[in-house]
């Protein structure tokens, strides 16, 4: 009797030790680099809840927000992040290659656990910025701008060209970008009139010819934002670049903000969502997850309402108003091939560019 009861006790004693190892073994941690947006606390809610019934697992969602690519690159290289989400052109530029030949930064997507995947626009699937070795290594999330915004309360009608900001009218009265400064050499050169197939390459442009526009542009500036303008301060002014964020942030304060379309056309990004090499398991099917949800109708929706950009996907429908579809290309993929994209350009670009904005900037301080 004495031997059936130990043999009992033991038999107890060691399912209690295998439920508490597989209480600790079902929780997960997923930290996430990205632009800030891209996380919200009710998406975060969504997937915790999800994950908990599919899996039986407790996830935890810490998000840190980027201000530059350098912070994806620095995340992805020392495994302080599980996903990032930069622009496509980031991973292969050449000072961030997270693709150098033994160290490869990122995780190739098993595309089994993202199916909302097939409902990508095809100008999104064809997209290879991600593709190394015949894998993927990270899907779109969403395409925007670097647009030029207007407060409708100061300038009545649209802005036609990028030449608006040279007008005297507006000197002190527009904010742009500081830490991308290659879109703002780019919008120069369309006003100009350079086509997009120069813009992504400086032997094709005229740097002297250029600079002096530049200073002019950036000495006008009521002020230069970082990661994404700054919507508080847009009573203050008539016209702004952004990446679209900004003015559905400043409506929502009750401004009266549009984007206007510029006759020379402009420059568009394409943010991906990626797994880095730091997770792993369970934890990088997870991730898999978080982007299949990143891609469903209902977040797509989203892009367009809290971030005011394009979806990628063709399965939005009556998520977003007949306006919405229209002012963010909802779902229209000959729309994307009238934009330039943005692209990896050389080291030697890449300096010359850095050289003209730093030029441009002294000017500021005088």
């Amino acid at each position: 009797m004495k031997s059936i009861f130990l043999c009992c006790s033991i038999l107890m004693a060691f399912a209690v030790s295998v439920g508490a190892g597989t209480a600790t073994a079902a929780k997960e941690t997923i930290n996430i680099m990205c632009w800030e947006g891209y996380s919200d606390k009710a998406f975060i809610a969504d997937f915790k809840k999800m994950v908990k019934e599919k899996y039986k697992i407790d996830v935890e969602v810490k998000p840190s927000y980027a201000t530059g690519q350098e912070d994806f690159y620095n995340a992805a290289k020392k495994g302080t992040a599980d996903m990032i989400s930069p622009p496509a052109d980031m991973p292969k530029t050449p000072r961030f290659n997270v693709f150098k030949k033994g160290g490869i930064l990122l995780s190739p997507l098993d595309m089994k656990n993202i199916p909302n995947a097939k409902h990508m626009l095809p100008f999104f699937t064809a997209d290879k910025s991600l593709l190394e070795g015949g894998k993927r290594y990270g899907l779109p999330y969403n395409c925007g701008p670097y647009g030029l915004a207007y407060n409708t309360a100061a300038v009545k009608d649209a802005p036609k060209s990028w030449n608006v900001f040279w007008d005297k009218r507006y000197a002190g009265k527009y904010t742009i970008n500081n830490n991308f400064h290659k879109v703002n050499i780019w919008i120069t050169a369309l006003a100009l009139g350079y086509k997009y197939e120069d813009l992504f390459n400086i032997d094709r442009l005229d740097r002297k010819k250029i600079q002096p526009k530049l200073n002019e542009l950036v000495k006008g500036a009521k002020s230069l934002w970082d990661g994404e303008a700054n919507a508080d301060e847009f009573p203050q002014l008539s016209l702004a670049t952004t990446w679209g964020f900004a003015v559905v942030k400043a409506n929502q304060k009750g401004g009266h903000w549009k984007l206007a379309s510029p006759k020379e056309g402009g420059s568009a990004w394409i943010d991906y969502w990626c797994i880095t090499h730091a997770a792993k398991g369970m934890k990088k099917k997870l991730c898999e997850e978080w982007i299949n949800m990143q891609l469903s109708p209902k977040y797509q929706a989203a892009v367009v309402k809290q971030q005011g950009v394009s979806p990628v996907i063709d399965n939005v429908g009556n998520l977003v108003t007949p306006e919405e579809k229209v002012l963010f290309h909802v779902g229209n993929n000959n729309y994307f091939k009238t934009v330039a994209i943005w692209r990896v350009m050389s080291e030697k670009t890449e300096k010359a560019f850095g050289e003209m904005w730093e030029e441009a900037k002294k000017l500021r301080k005088k």
